[in-house]
C-alpha cells in the first residue's frame, strides 16, 4: 500500500527539483511522488525572463550555474523552455529563456507554497 505522506524532504535545498515533490512510503521503502507537474503560463510577463544563446555544448547543470550561480536550478531552465528529456544537452546556437535571478526566490516560495 502507497501511503502520501504530505510532506517534503526537509533536508533538501528549496533549489533542488526534489523539492517540489511530496515523499510517499510502500511498507519500508521512501520514494517521491512525481506526480506533481510545474509549469509556466505560456504568456509570462516578459519582465520575468530573459533568452541565451549557448554558444558552445554544457549540460544542463552548467548553464545553470552560469546564469544563477547553482546547478541545482536546472531543471527550472528545462520546465521554462519546455525540455521533455534533460539528459540531452543544450544545444549551441538556440535561444533559451531564463528566469530572471531576482524572481527565482519567489517563483521557488510559489512552488513550496503549493504543496
Amino acid at each position: 500500500m502507497i501511503t502520501d505522506l504530505q510532506q517534503k524532504d526537509t533536508s533538501l535545498d528549496d533549489s533542488r527539483y526534489e523539492n517540489i515533490f511530496n515523499l510517499a512510503r510502500a511498507d519500508k521503502y521512501y520514494f517521491y511522488n512525481i506526480i506533481k507537474k510545474i509549469s509556466f503560463p505560456d504568456e509570462l510577463n516578459t519582465n520575468m525572463f530573459y533568452t541565451v544563446k549557448i554558444t558552445s555544448e554544457m549540460p544542463w547543470t552548467t548553464f545553470a550555474h552560469q546564469v544563477y550561480g547553482d546547478q541545482t536550478l536546472w531543471w527550472l531552465i528545462c520546465i521554462l523552455n519546455n525540455i521533455q528529456n534533460p539528459t540531452t544537452n543544450p544545444a549551441p546556437g538556440i535561444l533559451y529563456k531564463v528566469i530572471e535571478p531576482s524572481f527565482v526566490s519567489q517563483i521557488l516560495a510559489e512552488i513550496n507554497r503549493q504543496g
